[in-house]
């Protein structure tokens, strides 16, 4: 048996991912740790670049790499095979463009586990992320985010996450950033393969903190730092991925259970991004929008109640 998965969901940006796992090989403190790391890949990577990343590991007391292939594509997918695959309780799970900046990232990790029975997540910060005042008052006022750091806005949106840094102490939180969380693998047990969830899978790292958070406390621990080497936008479409931002957190707030008022305040998100991206000319995100507007407008969409189901 292993102390700790780690889970690094891919799709064919081998120079990130090596870089990542670079930053994983430099982890110190590790003695009595053993850690399997799982490499779940929607793409190719060649042999020799696989024998490469088990050489690195190497440097580490007891880890060992796993490689496995999916046959359909999408991130959510990713997170949940992950979860027939790995032998541990704590499960790490790193975007392909992470890099961890600290060396003791995974023993911080892991202590921060051991000091409270009563979490069941743990989540890191990116370096660089702030929010200048001005910022946050328009994240506010377009629901995009709310005035606490680890609270999500009435409409379900994320961006509280840019108060993270100024953060010094570890902290509750409601959501954590997918480029680099925890979970206790007990804590998932009412995950399932829902269909919406597709390619992107825009905000499923809120699903995943939603679930784990039916059965302990999710923290963020401001100590664990990572540099995010992310992409300026999404490897899909601007009109796929507006649709899909609409559809998922229709979706989440029918999780949650969420009263009218918090469906009421994702249209309102959903306007301000439309107006948004209709200045930027961007306008196959605006017809995106407009149809995740009208779909979350339409009372005979109940496609997939079976999965709101406890």
């Amino acid at each position: 048996m292993h102390d700790l998965s780690i889970v690094i969901p891919t799709r064919n940006r081998i120079d990130d991912l090596t870089v990542c796992i670079e930053s994983i090989g430099k982890q110190t403190q590790l003695e009595d740790i053993s850690i399997e790391l799982w490499i779940v890949d929607d793409g190719e990577i060649p042999e020799d670049r696989l024998a490469y990343y088990r050489e690195i590991l190497t440097g580490l007391p007891q880890a060992k790499l796993h490689y496995h292939r999916k046959t359909k594509p999408g991130l959510w997918l990713s997170r949940y095979e992950a979860l027939g695959l790995i032998h541990t309780e704590i499960m790490l799970h790193l975007d392909d463009d992470a890099e961890l900046d600290d060396s003791l990232y995974i023993r911080r990790l892991l202590d921060t586990y051991a000091d409270d029975d009563s979490i069941v997540g743990v989540g890191g910060v990116a370096k660089g992320i702030h929010s200048s005042i001005p910022s946050r008052l328009f994240g506010m006022l377009t629901g995009q985010m709310s005035g606490s750091p680890g609270r999500l806005s009435a409409s379900m949106f994320a961006g509280s996450q840019f108060l993270w840094g100024e953060k010094k102490y570890v902290f509750e939180t409601d959501f954590f950033h997918g480029c680099n969380m925890s979970f206790r693998r007990s804590a998932l047990r009412d995950i399932k393969p829902y269909p919406w969830m597709t390619s992107y899978s825009i905000a499923e790292d809120i699903y995943l903190s939603h679930l784990a958070s039916r059965y302990g406390k999710l923290v963020i621990n401001p100590a664990m730092k990572i540099i995010h080497h992310e992409s300026p936008g999404s490897r899909d479409k601007a009109g796929v991925v507006a649709r899909a931002t609409a559809i998922n957190h229709y979706y989440l707030l029918n999780l949650r259970k969420a009263p009218f008022m918090n469906y009421a305040a994702l249209i309102w998100t959903l306007t301000c991004l439309t107006a948004k991206a209709t200045l930027k000319r961007n306008f196959k995100a605006v017809s995106g929008y407009a149809m995740g507007i009208l779909f979350v407008l339409n009372p005979r969409k109940n496609k997939y109640s079976e999965y709101m189901l406890d």
